[in-house]
């Protein structure tokens, strides 16, 4: 088993500039890489904000985090980006990347925290998300991906998958695959199924409350 932590997030200030709004700084850390060490599987919880998975050719796993400010000043901002840490561990065949110091804040946040995580597309990947936005894309294996509340999209190739479900709590689940679309909506346990595929991967997405929506091309 190894760990290696992200002891500083910080690595580039740049400036976000809206087009009709004052700008918002933003810190963005060096892009970390990781050796799978022979993990086929992936793992995470990640409590609040934005996650991006997105499956390539590549044969490690990267991960960059961007923090947006919003209205701290440079020197609150830094002062929460030191506070996060990114640890990850093998054992067996699974990566865990474990994410600390993110507040868990409901609402609007003074600081949002954005993690884009890249990995080969074959791995198999579980996530665990409280509230945000939550997205997968370019995967070619099993996912199972879990949201709280918020936004949860996952975009795919249906010969890639046998089975797909997106699931909602509370609100809306779609699956568009080719000419097949299956929408559900409404306020309590909604379930959209699609079992066309002669692929091998099984794909879950769940939402509590919010949109959950699966599309394979």
């Amino acid at each position: 088993m190894t760990r290696s932590a992200l002891c500083g997030v910080l690595a580039t200030l740049a400036l976000s500039i809206p087009r009709t709004a004052p700008a918002d700084p933003y810190l963005e850390s060096e892009p970390r890489e990781f050796a799978l060490e022979g993990a086929t599987r992936f793992r995470t919880e990640f409590p609040v904000g934005k996650f991006t998975l997105e499956g390539d050719d590549g044969k490690t796993m990267r991960v960059l985090i961007r923090i947006d400010c919003k209205e701290h000043g440079t020197d609150d901002c830094q002062r929460e980006a030191r506070r996060i840490r990114i640890d990850h561990h093998v054992s067996g065949n699974q990566l865990t990347l474990e994410f600390e110091g993110i507040k868990k804040e409901i609402g609007t946040p003074r600081i949002s925290v954005e993690a884009h995580v890249l990995v080969p597309r074959t791995m198999i990947a579980k996530i665990e998300m409280g509230v945000g936005e939550l997205h997968a894309l370019g995967m070619t294996s099993d996912l199972d991906l879990q949201l709280g509340v918020g936004e949860l999209t996952v975009k795919g190739q249906r010969r890639d998958y046998r089975t797909a479900e997106a699931e909602s709590g509370v609100g809306d689940a779609a699956i568009h695959a080719g000419d097949d679309e299956i929408h559900e909506r409404g306020f309590i346990g909604h379930s959209a199924h699609w079992n066309d595929g002669r692929g091998h991967g099984l794909l879950r997405a769940s939402v509590g409350v919010g949109e959950s929506t699966v599309t394979l091309r």
